[in-house]
């Protein structure tokens, strides 16, 4: 049996034909790479855009689009897979001051590089969660002080005073995140204190929020612990003023016989056992205080005008403590 003889001026011409094609394609190709890595025109100077957490990268994609940062999401989405593997973009606050290639805009949000300058916001010690969200209001004019509110209610206590450098437009949900990952961080070193104690995490924070208010330094807050935790122990009602303070908003305006009437479970007053929920976001030294009471005989307590804490065994005592430093 006779092979088929190849014409071999046919099948170079069709192999010149295929590679000249490949070429075409190639060119054509890199024209499209490099005419959509070209920032567009109409690019927006010092433009903000918002990455949310988990969004795909198709979603940024078309939010920079829309923005004008980037010409086309096809080769922005082509550039976030060969840069990063496929991990997607990571969530932030992006600031795009000049053009840029759509290449680098893959790269930057590929990578989490932000370009925008965070803001520096003290957070002390005792604030509660409507100081906080006053605080954040005043260092962030876009910050949704509403939705904060909504959602920071459930995690009073553990919003970690601290120093944070946060974006201009941080969400709610990212301050709250950062702040109780702050809290797990510092309380770690008393895990151990934790789980020994009789007392729930949960009273030892609304001990220690009580403790900020009460005292201004280690000593006092330890003794003040153990005369609290006493009374708590005994069946005798706390009887102190600071829950007042958070219930009705007074400021340092003192309080009134009305005030001390109010009908609340935050009334240690008329109700026995610590208030619902902490009253203040504690420092550690309030929760250490809290955690590790100093043991005294006394049951009673009072500050000066000076601030300085005067402590009795005898409600006589604490009396007589009244008309002498509360004149």
């Amino acid at each position: 049996m006779m092979r088929k003889r190849i014409n071999l001026p046919d099948f170079i011409l069709k192999y010149k034909i295929a590679i000249a094609a490949i070429l075409v394609l190639s060119l054509i190709f890199c024209a499209g790479v490099i005419v959509a890595s070209i920032p567009p025109s109409s690019f927006p100077r010092n433009v903000i855009v918002r990455i949310d957490k988990d969004m795909t990268v198709s979603e940024a994609a078309l939010i920079l689009e829309e923005k004008g940062i980037i010409k086309s999401d096809f080769f922005y989405k082509i550039y976030i897979r060969l840069l990063h593997n496929g991990k997607g973009v990571q969530t932030g606050s992006y600031l795009f001051d000049e053009p840029q290639s759509a290449l680098k805009v893959a790269y930057r949000t590929a990578y989490g590089v932000k370009n925008i300058e965070k803001i520096r916001l003290t957070i002390f010690e005792g604030m509660n969660s409507k100081e906080l969200a006053a605080l954040l209001k005043k260092n962030l004019p876009m910050f949704d002080v509403v939705n904060f509110l909504v959602q920071a209610k459930a995690d009073e206590g553990y919003l970690f005073p601290e120093t944070y450098f946060i974006d201009p437009d941080v969400e709610p949900s990212e301050v709250i995140g950062m702040m109780r990952r702050q809290f797990d961080v510092m309380v770690k070193p008393l895990k151990e204190g934790f789980a020994t104690s009789t007392r729930s995490v949960k009273d030892i924070i609304i001990m220690a929020s009580i403790l900020e208010k009460e005292a201004n330094n280690m000593t006092d807050r330890k003794i003040i612990s153990g005369i609290l935790w006493k009374r708590l122990d005994q069946g005798m009602a706390l009887q102190i003023d600071v829950p007042f303070y958070y219930i009705l908003n007074k400021g340092s305006n003192p309080l009134t016989l009305d005030d001390l009437a109010t009908p609340s479970p935050y009334n240690t007053y008329l109700n026995k056992g610590l208030p619902p929920t902490p009253i203040a976001n504690p420092g550690l030294d309030s929760i250490i205080a809290a955690l590790y009471p100093t043991q005294t005989p006394h049951y009673f307590y009072l500050a000066d005008k000076e601030g300085i804490t005067h402590y009795a065994v005898t409600h006589d005592e604490h009396v007589a403590n009244k008309l002498k430093y509360l004149k």
